[in-house]
């Protein structure tokens, strides 16, 4: 038998008569699947139940459909455990039954999952130009037709469709799905009109920067591949993978603006205390290092002109370098999220970075960051003094090692920045914490919330080291 609902009515009486596995025989005779209706309640003709939850009854549904022989004894002992003074056995990801099922559904799961990704259907007309029927063919590794065809009837729902496996047929005709014996008669269409249109799309969507075959062997075994159309054009797209993301490097362009290109570096003027922060003019027209090359513009600090608080960040993102303001990406959104916890008004603080022009590298289409060299970091500095000048913070926040690199010349982790007192000059306090970047990079929920509340306890004890100036005074 390779039926669930042959194995669950026998299952039922063998439970009922009180009959222990190993006094038990289960044949793997080949007989059609059917389309089930889930019951997590085992019942026999005299109403002796058996109750199972529902997780249970799906692993075991699951199970039923790999093509290993062993697999209704199997299931068989750990349902008979379960109901005979075992009942949380499924929680034992060590036993030998528990491990030997599970590994069988996960199996057939990823077996139906390859199915919805790998089945291509080709129409066929008929000759008096009626309504088309769409034919598919597919090997799948388990007895997973009868599973996988209700994904086809819901996606596909106004076409006429079949599909063959060497397990069965599938069969929809816009309102019922039949589940019939396999039919060599059934002949594979060479190809249809809408097969050059795919073809064409799944060029246009191969991404040769991003080809790992490794990969691409591991999620699409050439098992497969006798009834993928596209696979025909894999091994050319392969070979030609590295000339084409060559050409998409040299096309990527990223917005310019026109800048005052200059030989020389913009002369560095002896500025007294009143004088006005750089410019944008200023930023823009900086050469002291190459990175405004390939920077859509320079990204000054903003806020107010004597802010009792200064937040240093690395360098503009993507975001910035299109809108010529810091922090507006997915980092600043974190970032005054962060303020807004500590109890610290975002209009109230100077915000700025270290290095003023967006350093990236390509990943396809799209400009991914970069950290800038310690040559940049050392070449933006000057514009950092003449901000920290301006605006005459009484504390700096360091958000990430660029920042503090920058702001004390030494490298330093975060973690040990946070452990002691920093002094950036006299009179003047500096705070280490994370950059919110780095926040939202963390590899799971747990590690992003303690980086986050760490980020707000330092924001807040910046704040108590920074009061807001006496009335009147200039800070």
């Amino acid at each position: 038998m390779n039926d669930f609902a042959d194995w669950r009515a026998r299952s039922r009486a063998l439970l009922a008569a009180g009959v222990a596995p190993e006094h038990t025989q289960w044949d793997d005779a080949h007989r059609q699947p059917e389309l089930v209706v889930p019951d997590p309640v085992a019942t026999d003709g005299n109403g002796a139940s058996f109750r199972i939850s529902p997780q249970l009854y799906d692993l075991l549904e699951t199970t039923a459909c790999h093509r290993d022989a062993r697999r209704f004894a199997v299931m068989y002992r750990l349902l008979w455990r379960v109901t005979h003074g075992t009942p949380h056995l499924l929680e034992d990801a060590a036993d030998d039954d528990v491990r030997a099922v599970t590994r069988m559904a996960r199996a057939v799961r990823l077996d139906s999952h390859k199915m919805t990704a790998f089945v291509r259907f080709r129409e066929v007309r008929p000759p008096d130009a009626g309504e088309s029927t769409w034919i598919a063919w597919y090997e799948p590794s388990h007895r997973i037709i009868a599973r996988t065809a209700p994904f086809f009837v819901k996606r596909f729902a106004t076409m006429v469709w079949t599909i063959v496996t060497p397990d069965g047929v599938a069969h929809w005709d816009k309102s019922t799905v039949a589940l019939l014996p396999y039919d060599a008669s059934i002949t594979r269409p060479a190809n249809d009109a809408k097969e050059a249109l795919w073809l064409l799309y799944y060029e246009s969507i191969f991404n040769p920067a991003r080809l790992n075959v490794r990969a691409m062997q591991k999620e699409m075994p050439q098992k497969y591949w006798a009834n993928l159309p596209e696979a025909a054009r894999i091994p050319d797209l392969v070979a030609t993978a590295a000339q084409r993301a060559g050409r998409m490097v040299e096309t990527v362009s990223a917005p310019v603006r026109p800048r005052v290109r200059a030989s020389e570096p913009a002369p560095i003027a002896a500025a007294g205390r009143d004088d006005a922060p750089p410019a944008k003019a200023d930023i823009d027209g900086c050469r002291r290092c190459p990175l405004w090359e390939r920077a859509t513009q320079g990204v000054n600090g903003k806020g107010p002109p004597r802010a009792a608080l200064m937040l240093v960040g690395e360098q503009p993102g993507d975001a910035e370098d299109l809108a010529g303001e810091p922090f507006v990406g997915p980092a600043g959104k974190l970032l005054r999220s962060a303020l807004q916890r500590a109890g610290i008004a975002a209009d109230g603080v100077y915000i700025t970075n270290a290095v003023k022009h967006f350093n990236w590298e390509p990943r396809g289409k799209r400009r991914i960051h970069k950290t800038p060299s310690q040559q940049a970091v050392a070449a933006c500095r000057h514009w950092l003094d003449e901000e920290i000048r301006h605006v005459q913070p009484r504390v700096v926040v360091a958000l990430g090692a660029s920042a503090l690199l920058a702001l004390t010349g030494q490298k330093m982790p975060i973690a040990a920045g946070r452990a002691r007192p920093l002094q950036l000059s006299e009179g003047r306090r500096l705070v280490a914490t994370y950059h919110p970047a780095a926040i939202l990079r963390a590899p799971d929920g747990t590690t992003r919330e303690a980086l986050l509340q760490s980020l707000i306890d330092d924001l807040r004890r910046a704040a108590t080291l920074a009061p807001p100036p006496a009335p009147g005074g200039t800070g």
